[in-house]
């Protein structure tokens, strides 16, 4: 979002340099054009990458996290608005869209979590009666 607002912003755009996503989304909050704007885009393109997810797994629910989802009632109605364009022929409203109730820091729990269960080596001392046997 932020290469895209910083390649189309208008020269005398006051905001231009060090635009950042959260940035973007603190000037669209306060009623800047230019930043609903680079927002929308985003939303549709965010919309489509879901829509496509939707329409290969057809998931209970989707979970978007992330510092710029503290901004999702910028995003929200328009991701849905694309979702539900761009799925015909599954049942959208089967999918549920929610923020991650982790905050920030989800994808790294989630990340440290899948490498721990995968990579982990399990404690002998915690075996139960079964492998003592062996």
């Amino acid at each position: 979002m932020a290469a895209w607002a910083e390649k189309n912003a208008p020269n005398d755009y006051p905001y231009r340099k060090d635009l950042t996503a959260k940035r973007i989304c603190q000037l669209a909050m306060e009623g800047d054009d230019f930043a609903r704007d680079a927002v929308k885009r985003e939303a549709y393109y965010l919309g489509l990458g879901l829509a496509n997810l939707v329409n290969l797994f057809t998931p209970d629910a989707i979970v978007l996290g992330g510092s710029v989802i503290k901004s999702s009632s910028l995003f929200l109605e328009g991701i849905h608005e694309i979702i539900r364009q761009g799925c015909r022929f599954v049942p959208v409203e089967k999918t549920e869209i929610v923020l991650a109730s982790l905050g920030e820091d989800t994808n790294l729990i989630g990340a440290a979590r899948v490498w721990h269960h995968r990579f982990a080596q399990p404690d002998p001392s915690m075996a139960g009666p079964a492998s003592a046997k062996a």
